[in-house]
């Protein structure tokens, strides 16, 4: 009788375990209310699939049920001094009987809680959206627990019941992925957790299941997204530069130019004696090469003799030092304006306009020839079609023009009038005792610096005294002499007031310049 018991038990789970083999290679989608789930029509049986019940597999009404605690050890509801319910169910069958009632259909061996982790770090994991839900991820085991197959066949324990939990939401199986017996894993629902884990993302009901296959291959990593080529030439631009993002006109005169000549749009206005250059050289590939260490180099690449940190050169002349560019009196801010300045003569830097299109068009117009003429009616066609916006200009009026009249702009406050005090000599004094000193002799230059020593010390108070557009102005104005004797006091004048104000890119310019300052027609570093 007893043999006979053991039969019956040992076929009882080999059926079982048939039947829940067959469910897990089943294809169709798993049903996500399990074997609770109440739609019996043809067409959602057909699509997805539910877990057996007890209509599906014959129970013994003597088989012998076992649960197990949180760490996987058997327990009984009777047990009693320190005896293990092994032995109180080998010495009490007729509790065995009366406990077939809780049987449940179908036991697996009991696993710790799954733990979710809303972590992206991991390398492997795989992100996907949940129609109803945000993504949450479960740990996966990385290695087969054979150990734990072995146990399932050799002892008489029963598989847990494997439909969905009460707790979970339905819209959020809890996933679990058994194991076979020769160790391979099925195709399932549910997904053991361990400590050891391989992190991935439930899938909807309405997607196909990404977990591991029959081979027990890892998930590929999901793709990286990679940054857009506009994106990538913006941050290149800045880093190189030290410049805010450029404005939309200057990437519209890129589209105009690759329009008139597709592969190498920087040559492209060639034909009246002009060329795309500085950030320019960016778009075009030429500056790959470079990173974020080089911006000593970098700053300085077209960057002309009497070219302030405020002026970025765009465009040049092929024939002189004639060159365009953008004005900022901010780095962190948008430029102001479109300026232009030859080299070859003086340090003056003239306004042409809120738009590069309209500087090349005063440009060209000033050129009168067929060709400067074809290329202006192109100009501005294209830019009625598609430009859209222009530079703002400046928001404040400056606070004094300077020796390259372009201004500068500093905070100032009216009520209180700190920001900015005149210097100490007029404009036209300043540029006599600029002059004497460079036309003096060895011997004589120490008498004319006594003159100018007093305008650099009254400057240096006022930037004590948070009056910073002085040292700043007194600075320019040494720049703008060119006199490389004046280096040194011009550095130290500029870096401060850029620091005070709060402007570092432009006191890396100045410091990159000072050290490097050439003269000549050809600035590219390239």
């Amino acid at each position: 009788m007893l043999i006979q018991l053991l039969f019956n038990s040992v076929f009882n789970v080999i059926d079982k375990m048939e039947k829940f083999f067959a469910y897990q290679k089943d294809n169709r989608v798993p049903c996500k209310y399990g074997r609770k789930c109440f739609q019996k029509n043809k067409e959602h049986t057909d699509k997805y699939k539910h877990p057996p019940t007890k209509n599906d597999i014959e129970v013994d009404n003597k088989k012998i049920t076992r649960k197990r605690d949180s760490k996987g050890r058997v327990k009984s509801p009777n047990k009693t001094n320190g005896e293990s319910s092994n032995s109180d169910n080998r010495n009490n069958p007729n509790e065995e009987s009366h406990n077939s009632d809780e049987v449940n259909d179908m036991e697996v061996p009991e696993r710790p809680e799954q733990t979710i982790s809303t972590s992206n770090s991991e390398p492997n994991s795989i992100t996907s959206t949940n129609n109803q839900q945000n993504s949450t991820e479960y740990a996966v085991p990385l290695m087969r627990q054979h150990s734990q197959q072995q146990q399932l066949l050799l002892t008489n324990s029963t598989l847990e019941d494997c439909s969905v939990d009460d707790g979970i939401v339905p819209s959020t199986p809890t996933l679990f992925t058994p194991r076979r017996l020769d160790g391979e894993t099925v195709s399932s629902p549910h997904v053991p957790s361990s400590n050891q884990v391989q992190r991935f993302t439930f899938v909807g009901e309405s997607q196909p299941s990404q977990i591991s296959d029959l081979n027990d291959r890892e998930q590929p990593d999901p793709p990286v997204q990679n940054v857009t080529d506009s994106d990538y030439l913006k941050t290149k631009i800045s880093e190189l530069f030290l410049v805010e993002e450029m404005p939309k006109e200057f990437y519209d005169l890129w589209s105009f130019c690759k329009r008139l000549c597709s592969t190498h749009p920087e040559d492209a206005l060639l034909s009246v004696g002009l060329k795309l250059v500085g950030p320019y050289d960016v778009l075009a590939g030429k500056m790959n090469g470079f990173n974020a260490n080089d911006v000593e180099k970098t700053v300085l690449h077209w960057r002309y003799y009497y070219d302030p940190p405020e002026f970025q050169t765009i465009l040049v002349s092929t024939g002189s030092e004639f060159h365009i560019g953008y004005y900022r009196d901010e780095p962190s801010a948008s430029p102001v304006y479109v300026v232009s300045n030859d080299s070859s003569k003086n340090c003056v830097i003239q306004k042409l306009g809120k738009s590069l299109f309209q500087a090349l068009s005063k440009h060209l117009q000033r050129m009168d020839s067929k060709v400067a003429n074809s290329l202006k009616k192109k100009l501005l066609a294209y830019e009625k079609r598609k430009v859209t916006e222009i530079l703002e200009g400046r928001k404040c009026d400056p606070v004094t023009k300077t020796f390259h009249k372009a201004g500068i702009v500093v905070p100032y406050d009216c009520k209180t009038d700190i920001g900015y005090r005149p210097l100490s000599e007029s404009e036209y004094n300043l540029q006599k005792i600029l002059k004497s000193y460079h036309e003096a002799s060895e011997s004589k230059k120490m008498e004319v610096m006594d003159k100018l020593q007093p305008i650099i010390n009254y400057a240096n108070i006022a930037s004590d005294e948070c009056d910073f557009g002085t040292g700043f102005e007194l600075g320019i104005d040494f720049f703008c002499d060119g006199n490389p004797d004046l280096h040194r006091i011009c550095k130290q004048l500029l870096v401060t007031a850029y620091n005070l104000l709060r402007r570092p890119q432009f006191a890396t310019i100045i410091k990159a310049h000072l050290n490097n300052r050439r003269k000549g027609p050809n600035m590219s570093i390239l």
